[in-house]
């Protein structure tokens, strides 16, 4: 069961890679919780594929390149995948920024019933922030 969960997991990831947002969100169960650090202005809870749809589309509003890559999808027992993923963009303002997140992620009969993200919401803010280059 636990590599089936990296699977499902991978397949989002790999989804959201190509632009399918619909395919990346897929993997949510109705009543799934997505959460993200409050302090981000795409931060909160999101409820259902809708729900982790809008928190795509908020996140991607602050960004004029966006990519998301997988370092490590690890199946951590039965209902848990943990990913690092590598963070490159470049923001509205054109300023460049890199990060690490960390996702945890409780499936249930193959979709998603929770999911919360850690980063460095300092550097990020910082970033969204920063002054245009001259």
């Amino acid at each position: 069961m636990a590599q089936d969960n990296v699977d499902v997991i991978q397949s989002a990831w790999d989804a959201f890679a190509k632009g399918d947002i619909e395919g990346a969100t897929s993997i949510v169960a109705p009543e799934g919780e997505i959460t993200a650090p409050a302090s981000l202005p795409w931060g909160g809870t999101y409820m259902g594929p809708e729900g982790f749809q809008e928190f795509l589309r908020e996140l991607l509003k602050h960004y004029k390149e966006f990519k998301a890559t997988p370092e490590k999808v690890l199946g951590a027992d039965d209902d848990h995948v943990v990913v690092t993923a590598g963070i490159r963009g470049r923001t509205t303002d054109g300023t460049p920024h890199e990060a690490t997140s960390i996702w945890i992620y409780k499936l249930s009969g193959g979709q998603v019933t929770q999911a919360e993200m850690w980063t460095d919401t300092a550097k990020t803010l910082t970033s969204l922030d920063a002054a245009p280059a001259s």
